[in-house]
């Protein structure tokens, strides 16, 4: 343990000679919460945000957001493969018998769709709300668990609107702007914001999985500084999106990512938009409820789920 928290350390020290940005550290001072919040963005999901989710549902069909559970991601090692699943049969001497199962998932990293939660990402040693990360069970994915998150998804077709296959270029808020106006849509405070940006495409045009920013398998793309300031702007609930944050984002130290330190963002990380394209078609539209139940783990800094689409 003692090795870990020196890494730690080192790397929060790294992080402190990087200049946060002023919106940022305005963003995580302004509380928008109150000073005690365990909910972050959660709280924008309020009575009329819900019904509004209600009202986008015609035919009860839902569609997952989901990519399949894998392990051997960037964040994985032999010891802790992060996703494992082991099933094996148990007789019983009445004649019965039971299916039994061991599961390993290791919510993070770039290939399994998971909610972060709010006691993921960390800043000069704290989490969202300025609690230390020696109490890891602030604002861990149970709080959020007892209700789950139902709410209206407002899909944005980069690829569609920019006329590529994926974007290959940072996504500023001027993207979504236009995108949403080109379909007559306004996002509303505590709806989700669905931004595909064309990653299954990128993959199987480039024959590999998505690299980080920080590798030569990255597409160019991600959301930027200015579109994770959009996103806290409007109020934006949760983000559920299909790659990570942009190169130049993570330079300034003004990602999405970041967005959850500060205000308490909810992320879904690693959605796959491609069943929702193929259900209803290309184009950037209100795409229905967006349903996210998660497991009551507690202490959990992420969850894996599968997040659906209901309309």
């Amino acid at each position: 343990m003692t090795c870990l928290w020196t890494l730690y350390d080192a790397a929060m020290s790294e992080l402190a000679r990087v200049a946060m940005p002023e919106w940022i550290k305005a963003l995580a001072a302004s509380h928008p919460f109150g000073a005690d919040d365990r909910r972050g963005t959660a709280n924008l999901i309020d009575a009329a945000a819900r019904a509004r989710a209600a009202g986008c549902i015609r035919t009860g069909d839902s569609v997952s957001l989901a990519r399949p559970l894998l392990g051997g991601d960037y964040n994985t090692s032999a010891a802790r493969p992060g996703f494992h699943h082991e099933t094996w049969y148990a007789p019983a001497p009445d004649g019965t018998g039971w299916g039994q199962d061991h599961l390993v998932l290791n919510p993070h990293g770039l290939r399994n769709t998971h909610l972060d939660a709010l006691n993921h990402v960390a800043v000069d040693g704290t989490y969202y709300g300025g609690r230390p990360v020696t109490e890891p069970e602030q604002g861990s994915a149970d709080v959020l668990a007892p209700h789950g998150l139902v709410t209206r998804a407002i899909y944005v077709d980069i690829p569609r609107f920019r006329g590529t296959d994926w974007a290959d270029r940072p996504v500023d808020g001027a993207d979504i702007d236009a995108a949403l106006a080109s379909a007559g849509i306004a996002l509303l405070p505590g709806d989700a914001l669905c931004l595909d940006m064309g990653r299954d495409r990128f993959e199987a045009a480039s024959g590999h999985p998505l690299g980080g920013p920080e590798s030569e398998q990255d597409a160019g793309g991600g959301l930027s500084a200015d579109g994770a300031r959009w996103v806290a702007r409007h109020q934006v609930s949760i983000l559920a999106w299909d790659m990570l944050d942009s190169a130049q984002a993570k330079a300034e130290h003004a990602s999405a990512h970041i967005l959850t330190w500060a205000i308490g963002l909810l992320l879904l990380d690693n959605c796959d938009f491609a069943a929702l394209r193929d259900w209803h078609g290309r184009g950037t539209r209100v795409a229905g409820a967006l349903v996210v139940s998660l497991l009551a783990v507690e202490g959990a800094n992420g969850v894996n789920l599968n997040p659906l689409i209901v309309s």
